[in-house]
């Protein structure tokens, strides 16, 4: 640009030094800093905050704070932006004392803390734990006149639930209702996953109803959270109503949905009604994939069943589907923990002879040297 006759400002320095900052190259942006430092323009305000924001961004906090300290000894008053970019900075490395700290300070300095600054230390002390932090904040919020928005809200609903404090976080959704903030599918979701894994299912079945009435749509994690509930919770015919009606709703075209549900069914032992969904969503019409089958057969090796994951073996290849070096690894460790190493040998040569090469995960899963190729003479 010199080279052109037009020399540089503030302006164009700090445009290079946040899109620098932006994209981590944070060596370069301090080169830039001190070039232009060296042609004799002084850094303002919204340089430092440049740099500031990158370092947080990037997890350098003390990268930050030097870059905060440096600011302040050239005699550049930070504002809120700079400050709450310390502030998330320090509270992602859980720092909240600090970072309270220098929250607190911003009043000393005549500047008044606003929504993206209290949304970034309630986070702080979620992540810390600091329950009890966190609800004096938001109360202090509120005193202060500074309106709580969605997010605000999304944080501490989804704090309480994740804690399992159900009623404050009923409460926190019922008080967001109340002051005109509406809540979304997520703000449901959270609250329904947290009923349904504390297996409150009549309530998390109340919300979602809340929710439809509310005209909220619910969408595929919202059926996938109340199936897997219903199942963990023995309300088999209630998941299978729900998942007619999602299929109704169009949300699952398909297998990936049922995975995850015949999976916790079967880590669960609960097998026999892992087989049952199993068999239902094949009478709906849908076609379970090889991870599907190799659930199901899992399911069925851990509860000492082989005979029942080889008669779901043949089922999948009846299907169509072949099996992976997963599924052999499925059953061979079955045959291990049964003791059946003749067995195991003899599916091990089926595999080698059908083109499936052993691999990390067989080896890990099945320590015993009776199943390397040498041993079985396929190699």
């Amino acid at each position: 640009m010199p080279q052109l006759g037009v020399q540089p400002n503030v302006v164009i320095y700090n445009s290079v030094i946040d899109a620098l900052s932006k994209s981590g190259a944070m060596d370069k942006a301090e080169v830039v800093l001190r070039q232009m430092v060296d042609q004799g323009i002084e850094p303002n305000i919204k340089t430092y905050n440049c740099l500031i924001h990158g370092y947080s961004t990037f997890g350098q906090w003390k990268e930050a704070l030097r870059v905060f300290k440096e600011m302040a000894s050239l005699g550049v008053v930070p504002d809120v932006v700079t400050l709450t970019s310390l502030i998330d900075s320090l509270c992602k490395h859980r720092r909240t004392k600090e970072a309270r700290e220098i929250f607190d300070s911003m009043a000393a300095k005549g500047l008044k803390p606003n929504i993206v600054s209290y949304s970034t230390m309630l986070n702080g002390y979620v992540k810390e734990g600091s329950f009890e932090d966190m609800t004096d904040l938001f109360n202090s919020m509120v005193r202060n006149g500074v309106v709580p928005n969605h997010h605000i809200f999304n944080i501490l609903i989804n704090a309480y639930a994740k804690r399992g404090l159900m009623d404050e976080a009923m409460h926190m959704f019922e008080v967001m209702r109340q002051q005109g903030v509406n809540p979304d599918v997520v703000d449901y979701l959270v609250i329904m996953d947290s009923l349904c894994k504390m297996g409150r299912m009549d309530a998390a079945v109340d919300k979602f109803n809340q929710m439809v009435n509310q005209g909220v749509s619910p969408n595929k994690a919202v059926y996938q959270c109340l199936v897997l509930g219903s199942c963990s919770h023995g309300h088999f015919v209630k998941a299978k109503d729900l998942i007619s009606e999602a299929i109704n709703r169009g949300l699952f075209s398909n297998s990936v949905f049922f995975y995850p549900v015949i999976n916790d069914l079967c880590k669960e032992g609960k097998v026999n009604e892992a087989q049952d969904m199993f068999d239902f969503i094949l009478g709906i019409g849908r076609r379970p994939d090889v991870i599907m089958y190799n659930s199901l057969m899992d399911g069925y090796c851990l509860v000492g069943k082989v005979e029942e994951a080889l008669r779901v073996l043949d089922a999948m290849k009846s299907a169509g589907l072949q099996p992976t070096a997963v599924t052999y690894a499925i059953l061979l460790n079955g045959y291990c923990k049964i003791g059946r190493i003749a067995d195991g040998l003899s599916l091990f040569r089926e595999m080698s002879l059908s083109g499936v090469k052993p691999t990390t995960f067989i080896n890990n899963n099945n320590n015993n040297k009776a199943f390397s190729p040498k041993q079985v003479g396929v190699g």
